[in-house]
């Protein structure tokens, strides 16, 4: 009998004891209370993402092929940097680069613009885009003759890219350089950037929302030289510290570790990495409940409203508390903080100490349509703060997680799985107390719009710019054209999509759905939407953001009106003074010509021709060489909008420059 046991114990028993000690080592793991307690990490060392992968591997690697990675990378590599806390600037990581492995004029996997001899003309100035003999890229910069034709005198500009910022629309270039008293500690970015959709080459004037400058005048064509250490350094990097003080010369910047890495959102891991790498059980208890870890952030774990100022620090602009200790030694925000303990968020309304002179005091304002509602770029997070579906206690209520996942599958946008269109807002709300509108007959399911709206377009509409392209809004409301009839300060969801329409038409037909809105005074409309969209009369009469989404809106897939009356709207802000606007129009008509029929005979070689003038067309380019182009094209499309009323269409252009604005960051 004695025999008939010996084989099981001896082949099973080994495992069974192990299993036994394995189950008591987790039972007095799970229990070891000052294992899990919370650790106090501020100021502590940045570990670095490179000592995340080894027990985070699918996070790690959806987090290596995210834009947030290659936000700020050496020309040399374009890897991750090493995450010590090093210096960054004439001492440190940053410098002259040495040629790329096999060739030093091959392309490294940091830089995305060829950096092979470009040359791009604008203001007066030519920037030249080539390599040093050691493969490092250079941006050299001089005047240009009265001509045009050739460049004249010693470079205004003559540098080495030190770093590369952005990846995702554009990629920016920052040097170091001593200048305006500053010493070699500073870095500076570049007046031009690559456009990577495009492939080509811009100005920053051009990217931003101001008009073009003097030819031949050097400060206008350096206006977007700016700091990277008290500016880009800030949103673009994990752990920033500018260590600008009184007590020392220049810069002493430094960075945990360039782009945004992990512990941008986990804070830092060093007491994280010291807690779990000696033990296995303790690993496999943090990962079955992330929760229960005080020595890391998991932000899927804090409340809606702790996880969003996450986010928050870089996407939502903010003022300091204290400047000059932010200044000096960054704001010491990790991951679980309040964020208003370190900073405020920038509204229509905030001042700040020095600018009270500007715009009547209100110096951020023009970033804001009237109502509050940012419309900007960069200010999502006070979008979700206007919400309705936001909770101020900050228990409940909607987070940027809901509809965001850092760790998804896709990158652009990083939208949850799910929750994309309609799906960001069934996951709250009952789809049989949503689609007023579509029980009407109207959008969604039964009207003539099938497939082609969702809830976004109408709560969220696309009327934020920034990166030369129009964006959702965060923040969530419900269409009202009604109580925006007589304005012509801001957009309505509506007319972004019914581009052929008055807000008149728009207010009275949410009356005629049921839907809710403000009461519809027909007497208050605007005299001139009559006779021509909402949309137009932005194009023509707005201010330069609303002339971007105008033009933005006229090419968007899905919006009403005829392609051919689309296409002549939309070439008038081709003649537009922001070079913002003439982008719009320019990418927005060629997406347009591209659509017509070319089984048509006669459509097809204006279709060729079209599109030759629009490759030759530069937004950026001598104001004649464009005269030119628009001319021919004007030819080929027809008449503007409200060809028919020139007096009306003089008028609204005329007064849009009491509508200027400067906006460059």
């Amino acid at each position: 009998m004695a025999r008939a046991w010996l084989a099981p114990t001896l082949l099973f028993g080994p495992a069974l004891a192990w299993s036994i000690a394995a189950a008591a080592g987790l039972a007095w793991t799970a229990t070891d209370t000052a294992a899990w307690a919370d650790l106090e990490r501020h100021g502590d060392p940045v570990a670095g993402s490179a000592s995340c992968r080894g027990c985070h591997p699918q996070q790690w690697q959806s987090w290596h092929d995210s834009w947030h990675r290659t936000m700020t990378q050496r020309p040399e590599t374009g890897r991750v940097v090493a995450a010590e806390r090093a210096l960054v600037g004439p001492v440190g990581p940053v410098g002259p680069v040495g040629p790329a492995a096999g060739s030093g004029r091959q392309r490294q996997a940091g830089v995305l613009a060829p950096f092979a001899g470009e040359q791009l003309d604008y203001g007066g100035f030519r920037a030249t885009m080539d390599r040093g003999d050691d493969g490092t890229p250079r941006v050299v910069v001089q005047r240009l003759d009265d001509a045009g034709d050739q460049v004249v005198g010693s470079p205004v500009l003559d540098v080495a890219v030190a770093l590369t910022v952005g990846s995702h629309r554009y990629q920016q270039y920052v040097a170091q350089l001593g200048r305006a008293g500053g010493d070699d500690s500073e870095l500076w970015r570049l007046p031009v950037a690559w456009h990577r959709a495009e492939q080509r080459w811009i100005h920053m004037n051009g990217a931003f929302v101001e008009p073009e400058g003097e030819v031949g005048s050097l400060p206008d064509y350096e206006r977007h030289l700016s700091r990277w250490n008290d500016n880009c350094v800030f949103c673009h990097n994990t752990e920033p510290v500018p260590g600008r003080s009184d007590d020392w010369p220049g810069f002493r910047t430094r960075v945990g570790e360039l782009g945004i890495a992990c512990e941008a959102c986990h804070g830092p891991a060093s007491v994280h990495l010291e807690r779990h790498l000696g033990n296995p059980l303790r690993r496999l208890l943090a990962s079955a409940d992330p929760g229960t870890d005080g020595s890391i952030a998991n932000p899927s774990t804090l409340t809606p409203a702790r996880e969003s100022e996450v986010c928050g620090r870089c996407h939502g602009q903010r003022i300091a508390k204290d400047i000059a200790a932010v200044m000096r030694d960054g704001d010491g925000f990790i991951a679980g903080d309040e964020l208003a303990s370190v900073s405020r968020p920038i509204f229509a309304d905030s001042t700040i100490a020095g600018a009270e002179g500007l715009e009547h005091g209100r110096p951020f304002a023009a970033r804001f349509w009237p109502d509050g509602t940012p419309r900007l770029s960069a200010y999502e997070y006070q979008g979700l703060l206007l919400s309705p579906c936001w909770d101020p206690a900050g228990d409940d209520g909607l987070g940027c997680g809901h509809c965001h996942d850092m760790h998804g599958a896709t990158p652009d946008g990083q939208p949850r799985a799910g929750r994309t269109g309609e799906g960001a807002c069934v996951s709250c709300h009952s789809p049989d107390t949503l689609g007023g509108a579509q029980r009407s007959g109207g959008h969604g399911g039964h009207g003539q719009h099938v497939g082609a709206v969702d809830c976004l377009d109408c709560h969220m509409p696309r009327i934020t710019y920034g990166l030369l392209e129009g964006m959702v809004t965060h923040r969530i409301s419900s269409p009202d054209p009604a109580a925006l009839l007589g304005r012509a300060d801001q957009p309505d969801a509506c007319t972004q999509c019914h581009v052929d329409r008055s807000r008149a038409w728009a207010a009275e037909s949410m009356a005629a759905l049921n839907l809710r809105s403000s009461p519809v005074d027909p007497s208050a409309a605007q005299a001139e939407e009559r006779v021509a969209s909402r949309v137009v009369l932005d194009l023509i009469g707005g201010d330069p953001i609303q002339r971007n989404l105008a033009a933005h809106a006229l090419a968007r897939p899905g919006a009403t009106g005829s392609l051919e009356a689309r296409m002549a709207w939309i070439a008038e802000g081709l003649e537009d003074e922001y070079p913002s606007v003439r982008w719009f129009a320019w990418r927005g008509l060629r997406s347009l010509v591209e659509q017509l029929d070319v089984e048509q005979v006669e459509q097809q070689d204006r279709r060729a021709a079209l599109l030759d003038e629009l490759q030759q067309f530069d937004y950026l380019g001598p104001i004649d060489a464009r005269v030119e182009i628009i001319t021919r094209v004007r030819a080929l499309l027809g008449p503007g909008p409200l060809a028919d009323h020139p007096e009306l269409h003089e008028q609204l252009a005329a007064d849009r420059w009491a509508l200027a604005i400067w906006i460059g960051e």
